[in-house]
């Protein structure tokens, strides 16, 4: 039986003898080599072309049922709405029968998911999230916007607290009960709670790409441009912030927190930038330390009927209004050379 090393050596003879009796024609070494590529593509398709042929034809008739399938689905899902809608009889009688199957379902479902859980344990931060996908199209046609109409200043209620109204839309500015909040405050905090803050230390958001860790605020020196923020959402870390941000205490007693806080470290020079949305309609802004300039620009509903308003929010001080009229931006305050420390909650 003849080796390969041999079957090689005459191949490679052929091939010489080939190019050889080519060049004698008097074709060039590009020709030799088109010539020979051409001829393996033609002996490849010979080869492979049967099967490649065969598995187009699969992968199409695969297409095919698939599509077809999908029709047939959608078709009967929308005559089972329109009937269920329709015809009351038959609704009554299915959602008599499915009640009894809600609990064994749900319990199947978690069955399934536990092995997903133990694969991608980050999933259960979802637990934690009352809207996993905010609708950016949201929109209300005919809202009421009275009560931010005639506001042309943002006003400070320090001296006469009864002027403050909890379900008001016109915004406030006062100075509060809250100490001074410094980055060696927080970073005392985070070492007496790190086994609580550690875990969500890392799902702070900055802009630029030394810090992105909580503890990185406090060992590297943070550019004058950066914009940081720290949104939490679980009850352990809510009740290791309000240590250290304090409750505004002209709220009502009645007024219930909301579980979700941000907290917002921008440097002297930080960009503009929006405030996030809150779960609840009323949020107050507690200034920490530093200062930061907050316009408060009309919301989409009510952008033709009342003005834009701002105020410079100085440290100790808070700032409340309702998002269902504003839309607050951050700016740097000119000349400023400190840090700026924010936090955001809201209440319902």
């Amino acid at each position: 039986m003849i080796d390969q090393q041999t079957l090689l050596a005459r191949y490679k003879k052929d091939v010489d003898r080939l190019r050889k009796s080519a060049k004698a024609s008097g074709l060039t070494d590009k020709d030799i080599n088109e010539i020979i590529k051409e001829s393996l593509r033609d002996l490849k398709k010979e080869l492979y072309g049967s099967n490649q042929t065969k598995q187009r034809t699969k992968a199409q008739k695969v297409f095919r049922t698939f599509k077809y399938l999908s029709i047939l689905i959608t078709i009967l899902l929308i005559f089972i709405y329109v009937l269920l809608r329709v015809h009351q009889p038959t609704y009554s009688i299915i959602l008599r029968n499915v009640q009894g199957l809600t609990h064994p379902t749900l319990k199947i479902v978690r069955m399934l998911a536990v092995p997903i859980i133990k694969l991608f344990p980050s999933l259960t931060d979802l637990y934690d999230e009352s809207c996993l996908i905010e609708n950016p199209f949201f929109y209300v046609s005919e809202m009421d916007c009275s009560p931010c109409e005639n506001v042309n200043t943002v006003i400070d209620i320090t001296e006469n607290k009864d002027l403050f109204k909890s379900g008001a839309g016109t915004p406030f500015v006062a100075k509060s009960n809250q100490e001074k909040v410094s980055l060696k405050t927080l970073e005392e905090l985070y070492n007496a709670n790190k086994a609580v803050l550690e875990p969500e230390a890392y799902k702070i958001k900055s802009s630029t790409k030394e810090i992105q860790h909580f503890e990185d605020l406090f060992r590297k020196e943070i550019p004058s441009e950066t914009h940081i923020s720290w949104r939490m959402n679980k009850m352990n870390l809510a009740r290791v912030i309000r240590k250290v941000f304090q409750r505004p205490y002209f709220l009502p007693d009645r007024v219930g927190q909301s579980v979700e806080r941000f907290l917002l470290i921008d440097g002297p020079t930080a960009v503009p930038y929006k405030l996030p949305n809150t779960e609840c309609g009323y949020v107050f802004v507690l200034q920490g330390s530093g200062e930061r300039t907050f316009v408060l620009k009309p919301s989409r509903e009510c952008i033709g009927k009342c003005k834009t308003v701002s105020v410079v929010l100085k440290d100790s001080h808070v700032l409340l209004y309702n998002w269902w009229y504003w839309h607050p931006i951050s700016l740097p305050v000119a000349n400023s050379t400190e840090l700026s420390i924010s936090y955001v909650n809201s209440y319902c």
